[in-house]
């Protein structure tokens, strides 16, 4: 692949022309500079604002389930489900609620507005729910007074700072910030004022918020979130932190609050209860003078109030089920449902369900509150609910059921010692009844009181499961977007870069002939000389300088023809190239010329019958030529034409036959050529191009050397593959390669060559330019 690829791509000529073109990487390192730091100067930047709070590791630790199923990754499960309900909606909701973010201002600068925490104004909306995607502009005119103009209808209106004005059906103020440095010396900063809806704020803000664990082992988590306005970020995460904590606290109060209502409305009942046998011991004592019980009737009367106080603390325990059973018939907030313990029902198995039905709640609800409505684990969840409800259902029953035989026995052991008060008088009996009431009512109402002080000391010394490690805080520093040495590194990187793709893939794709190297790459044909480019106005030598670059290519070109054919007999040189355009003409005449110059008598033939154009260089007209002689009466005398350089004759082509390949295998054409022979020393055919027609080829029998013309950055490579499989094929005879048209500086004659223009004699050796030549003649 390498060596394809450099077949395809010379590379030291390609860091030549690298070298070569350095302007270019000027210019593009410039323009990328420019471009980096118009970027750095004018994009919003965005500051990352972090803050970290730790999970209490007892809420973290894996369950007995976990341990006995070998799920130890239940720390990481309890780790994102705080991420989820850091990012969840009604928690971000609140937090910018509380922040009134909706309300957004930015400072208008002199090519970009940027948001800012900390604004000159202040502006005081009572509802801003009709005002979404509204945004006003406030220009400060004084101390009293701003200039207020409407966004969206260009409507302008001047009021006055505290003082309220509607804006599009809201009441609203502005005031001054006391606490905004202002600047005597610049003008005063004009203001945007954007409200946006908080609904999709909320959204927007929880694709922003990012939160990550901060190691394997650890417990914390890591929150940070990007802002244009770094205080404004601050301000946000700090909110959201402690928004999170409170959270943690009402949810573990939700439990301790039902509990207290319970108790609350139990307490109702018993206090009802005891005013009115307050007032029936008072009447009875009154109406039969009774203070006291005997020693023998407080004995029973502790002994039965004992038991009556067991069994209403049963009966308690049995409403507690009844709540219970309600509880879960209605089926939401199921979180929040009273544990068993804050009524000293010590059922294990019960206490073991209710747990676990409040921690699928809560895990639910995290995912809903944190948008993942689709999350795979809810289902689960609600089958999970489901089975635990049933299984919740039938422990209160069976629960029920034992605490039903209690009661029964506590109601046998009472009725027993009851029976033993037959031998008390009635009076005492009947004041017996009563107080005990008032006793069994006074320890239930007791023993509520105690559940509910217990409440509520839960509820107070409740403390979140997560605390802030790290709080956000506000410093100098550098942006993350943009950053603006990446930038400028880019930049560098895209300044050399780009240019360099950009020629190296021009060299990729490239189909024409560029280099030398690329010749020698493309066919077996030896290369006889190099034709420099004409800067001339004029194609023909004769009219140029003959010490010019051009001129002396073609000197080059004659020697290097004389060196190879050292035969005097081989005296037909024919010119051809692939396509037209490529300087065969060009390259014939002025071969000719040269010739005609060193005392050869020469002769150029137009033998190109289908598109002539040697007539054109030689300013002559195409009326009478070769076509003239073969097809015609005239002979070679009339149709050969003497030019105004010594030596060389023209015999140009003549009108067009109907057929131009009849006239070259014509027997007439043979003679022709015999008979020139015998006249000149040299002479050169112009024949079509050898890539379209088959003329060159017929002509190609009459010829002692074949020239073939490739012009630099023109002829292409797929043209020219054609032509070397005919020379490999030997069906060119003598063919050599004229490589015409190079630049100075293309590199067109290789490395370490060390010619320069037109041949490698370069302008400082004693040659002269055309202009220079010209203008010489001209004092002369």
């Amino acid at each position: 692949m390498a060596n394809q690829l450099d077949e395809i791509i010379d590379f030291r000529q390609f860091f030549f022309k690298v070298i070569k073109n350095w302007p270019l990487f000027v210019m593009a390192l410039l323009l990328a500079f420019s471009l980096a730091f118009a970027y750095n100067r004018y994009t919003h930047e965005l500051y990352s604002v972090e803050t970290s709070i730790i999970i209490k590791e007892d809420s973290a630790m894996p369950t007995a389930s976990d341990l006995l199923y070998d799920n130890m990754s239940s720390n990481n499960v309890s780790l994102e489900n705080k991420e989820l309900m850091l990012k969840s909606y009604p928690l971000v909701h609140k937090t910018l609620k509380d922040l009134r973010f909706n309300i957004e201002y930015c400072i208008v600068g002199n090519i970009k507005v940027s948001e800012t925490f900390h604004a000159p104004i202040l502006l005081n909306c009572n509802s801003t729910e009709k005002l979404s995607g509204k945004s006003i502009e406030i220009e400060i005119l004084n101390e009293n007074s701003f200039l207020m103009i409407d966004e969206e209808t260009g409507e302008k209106r001047t009021c006055n700072f505290d003082e309220e004005f509607i804006f599009h059906d809201s009441k609203m103020s502005v005031s001054i910030n006391t606490n905004f440095q202002f600047d005597t010396e610049m003008e005063l900063p004009k203001s945007v004022v954007k409200f946006y809806n908080l609904k999709y704020l909320t959204q927007s803000y929880q694709k922003k918020i990012i939160t990550s664990q901060k190691d394997r082992e650890s417990t914390v988590l890591n929150i940070s979130i990007l802002s244009e306005d770094q205080l404004k970020g601050v301000t946000f995460l700090n909110q959201l932190t402690y928004n999170y904590i409170q959270k943690e606290i009402e949810e573990k109060n939700t439990a301790s609050k039902n509990t207290v209502k319970f108790i609350n409305d139990q307490l109702i009942e018993m206090s009802d209860s005891l005013a009115l046998i307050e007032q029936q011991i008072q009447e009875f004592r009154n109406d039969n003078q009774v203070i006291d019980l005997s020693l023998k009737s407080q004995s029973i009367y502790s002994n039965i109030v004992t038991l009556e106080t067991e069994l209403a603390k049963s009966k308690t325990i049995n409403n507690y089920y009844d709540y219970l059973s309600g509880y879960l018939l209605k089926g939401s907030n199921l979180e929040g449902i009273s544990v068993p313990t804050s009524f000293d029902v010590n059922d294990v198995s019960l206490n073991s369900l209710i747990k676990q039905l409040v921690e699928i709640q809560i895990k639910k609800n995290i995912l809903i509150d944190g948008g993942q409505v689709n999350n795979p684990a809810i289902p689960q969840y609600k089958r999970q609910t489901k089975q635990l409800v049933l299984n919740l259902k039938e422990a209160i029953t069976t629960s029920k059921s034992a605490n039903n035989l209690l009661i029964t026995d506590y109601k046998a052991r009472i009725s027993k010692m009851e029976s033993s008060l037959g031998n008390i008088p009635q009076v005492e009996r009947e004041l017996f009844s009563i107080e005990r009431l008032q006793s069994i009512s006074e320890n239930i109402y007791i023993f509520l009181l105690k559940k509910r002080a217990e409440a509520k000391i839960t509820s107070s010394s409740n403390v979140s499961d997560s605390h802030v490690l790290e709080p956000a805080m506000y410093f100098k520093k550098n942006p993350v977007r943009p950053d603006k040495n990446m930038s400028y590194l880019i930049a560098v990187l895209c300044g050399l870069l780009l240019p360099m793709a950009f020629m190296f893939f021009s060299e990729l794709i490239k189909d024409t002939i560029i280099t030398r190297t690329d010749l020698e790459k493309s066919t077996t044909i030896p290369i006889l000389g190099m034709i420099g480019g004409n800067d001339s106005a004029y194609n023909l030598l004769s009219k140029q300088s003959p010490k010019s670059p051009v001129f002396e290519g073609f000197r080059a070109l004659r020697s290097n023809l004389n060196f190879f054919n050292t035969n005097t007999d081989k005296k037909v040189y024919l010119v051809t190239s692939s396509i037209s355009g490529e300087g065969k003409t060009y390259i014939a005449a002025n071969l000719a010329i040269v010739y005609a110059k060193s005392g050869k008598k020469t002769l150029v033939i137009g033998a190109d019958l289908r598109r002539p154009r040697l007539y054109t260089d030689f300013s002559l007209k195409n009326d009478l030529g070769m076509t003239s002689h073969i097809f015609g009466d005239k002979s070679l005398n009339e149709v050969i034409i003497k030019s105004d350089v010594e030596n060389l004759d023209i015999l140009i082509s003549g009108p067009v036959p109907a057929n131009p390949s009849d006239a070259l295998l014509n027997e007439k054409f043979k003679i022709m050529l015999a008979t020139l022979k015998e006249q000149y020393d040299i002479i050169i055919l112009d024949t079509p191009p050898l890539g379209l027609v088959a003329d060159a080829l017929t002509l190609m029998q009459y010829s002692d050397i074949n020239l073939y013309v490739v012009r630099q950055n023109y002829s292409q490579k797929g043209i020219l593959s054609y032509v070397n499989d005919l020379f490999i094929k030997n069906r060119v005879g003598d063919m050599q390669i004229v490589f015409n048209d190079v630049k100075e500086g293309s590199g067109a004659y290789g490395y370490g060559y060390g010619y320069g223009y037109g041949y490698g004699y370069g302008y400082g050796y004693g040659y002269t330019t055309n202009s220079e030549y010209f203008a010489d003649s001209e004092k002369k």
